[in-house]
């Protein structure tokens, strides 16, 4: 798990051991859905109106993939002597717990099985969890802010979501309305107590909370951290703090197990996901990622991160049903491991890494490349000291992508009210296009800092913008430090020719562009070359050349 300093903290705090006993838990593969009762040509049996409804106006096909899994093959496997805990649709799989490994071998023989892996094997203590209260009131002090409430309405939140220019979108109107995003962590204690969560829960934004790990509904007894990252998004205390989607609906979920690290809450995560999409959610919050585990032969290497394993296809398969997961980058930046772990090496999501109140590279916040080249983290949000709230009502600074990727979640979520016939991957893309970092990317921030202005303009949802005639979005620098950006709306089909020349006029770089009917062209001139003299730019239009001088400044 994506463990914030204080979270990491808290798993010391566990009481008296009173026994052991010794507990396996396997994921088991089936190899068809025969007989199960359910077709492809009536979904509303096994998905909610919502969730067919999200498919339809994304153009998605429910599949044999969403179909449940065949309950008979589940009962006979179950009648061996396990105990069932979770199924997959999407992986047509069941996962098992038992006392006695002898068992899996009558398993395997079943003629409907097509194998199975070791999700979990521990001596297990049974334990009676102390109250965190204690320890989180000590952190809270050693993080405590001076002032006890910001002029902003906003408040310590303001910080993290001008970054992004959300501030500006809520003026708007936008804030989450209309959007469901299912938080998926490792519990939300005392969530249901908090004043800061009050509006949610009166409004009937809270449409519910599951426990995937002990198969129940209790969720506000276990860990903060899913309350911490929680308040990101949904906090609603004005002149305190205001999260990212404060009119967004929320489904809590937890998948993580605080106690122990095993992949087994890797197939809590698919439950999770799964569960998600069944209900409608069209965002899922995991700020939650798997590297290394207990048992050292089940762990990953960084050949690993190239989004096979099972929770990366499961997040991949999240875009494939339209939904969009922001990940968590990770913590491992200036550790050992270094790099992203999984879900966060997973296709087609938002991979969400961490920049400090500068929009500085979190010094802790994981790097990519995924094993197979891919770019990682997607884009960045504020992870060094953004404010959450604490079971005590107050607020406080925090540090980990787990906060990160909900700042940026519940912007997803309120770029989504703003533009809800766009289809998950437009919403991505307009996102990753708005980053301040798009015309060249790298492993450490990824495509960059977004600019949810900008990228509700992509995607047609400013209507104060005249998108029927050709227009600057920013003016040409004549001085720049390291970079030149060259913003440009273009309405109908052009080419565009951009010159540098150097003092003399003589040409040190030529570029031909086709710009497309209704294209926003999103450009940085990057290692410009050195010169006292200084450059100038020609910017060829429509056969009209227009020319910017160009003076570097000293940083």
């Amino acid at each position: 798990m994506l463990r914030s300093v204080f979270a990491g903290l808290l798993i010391v705090v566990a009481g008296q051991v009173f026994g052991q006993t010794k507990t396996y838990r396997f994921w088991i593969e089936l190899k068809d859905k025969k007989e199960n009762g359910f077709t492809i040509d009536h979904p509303e049996a096994f998905l909610s109106p919502r969730a067919i409804e999200r498919r339809q106006k994304q153009n998605i096909a429910v599949t044999t993939q969403d179909l449940p899994i065949t309950m008979a093959y589940q009962e006979g496997i179950e009648k061996l002597g396990v105990r069932i805990l979770h199924n997959s649709r999407w992986f047509n799989s069941v996962t098992v717990e038992c006392m006695d490994t002898s068992v899996m071998k009558a398993i395997r023989k079943l003629e409907y099985v097509n194998g199975s892996r070791l999700l979990y094997a521990r001596v297990e203590p049974e334990t009676v969890p102390k109250s965190p209260d204690a320890m989180m009131e000590y952190l809270i002090s050693m993080n405590a802010p001076k002032k006890s409430e910001n002029e902003s309405d906003y408040g310590f939140g303001l910080g993290q979501i001008s970054m992004l220019k959300g501030d500006e979108l809520h003026g708007m109107g936008y804030k989450g309305q209309g959007v469901v995003i299912a938080v998926l962590d490792a519990g939300f204690f005392k969530m249901n107590e908090m004043a800061t969560f009050d509006k949610m829960r009166e409004d009937g934004r809270l449409l519910g909370t599951f426990d995937m790990v002990k198969k129940d509904s209790m969720v506000y007894e276990d860990d903060m951290h899913g309350m911490n990252v929680l308040s990101t998004m949904a906090a609603y205390t004005p002149g305190k703090m205001i999260g990212t989607a404060p009119l967004a609906s929320y489904w809590l979920i937890r998948t993580e197990d605080n106690f122990s690290e095993f992949p087994i809450e890797e197939s809590n995560w698919i439950a999770g996901a799964e569960f998600a999409d069944s209900v409608g959610a069209d965002v899922i919050n995991s700020s939650l990622g798997y590297t290394q585990y207990d048992a050292k032969e089940l762990s990953y290497t960084y050949k690993s991160l190239d989004g096979t394993s099972l929770i990366s296809r499961a997040a991949t398969h999240c875009a494939g049903v339209g939904m969009i997961v922001c990940n968590a980058a990770g913590n491992e930046g200036d550790g050992d491991w270094h790099f992203v772990g999984v879900p966060a090496d997973a296709d087609s999501i938002i991979t969400v890494g961490g920049v400090d109140a500068f929009g500085d590279h979190s010094t802790f916040s994981s790097f990519g490349p995924t094993a197979d080249g891919r770019i990682k983290p997607t884009v960045c949000a504020q992870a060094t000291s953004t404010f959450v709230a604490s079971s005590k009502g107050k607020f406080y600074q925090s540090q980990g992508t787990s906060f990160a990727s909900p700042v940026m979640c519940g912007m997803v979520a309120s770029l989504w009210s703003a533009n809800p016939s766009a289809t998950a991957m437009q919403v991505i893309q307009a996102i990753m296009q708005s980053a301040d970092r798009y015309s060249h990317p790298d492993n450490t921030f990824g495509y960059g800092i977004p600019d949810f202005m900008m990228a509700n303009r992509l995607l047609g949802g400013d209507s104060a913008f005249d998108y029927s005639t050709d227009q600057w979005m920013d003016e040409i620098p004549s001085e720049y430090y390291e970079t030149v950006p060259i913003n440009f709306y273009s309405s109908k089909n052009q080419p565009m020719q951009i010159i540098l020349r150097d003092h003399k006029g003589r040409k040190v770089r030529d570029m031909d562009f086709t710009l497309i009917k209704g294209q926003f062209f999103l450009y940085t001139l990057q290692d410009l070359p050195r010169g006292k003299k200084g450059l100038s730019l020609e910017i060829v239009l429509d056969g009209v050349s227009t020319s910017y001088p160009l003076t570097k400044l000293n940083p």
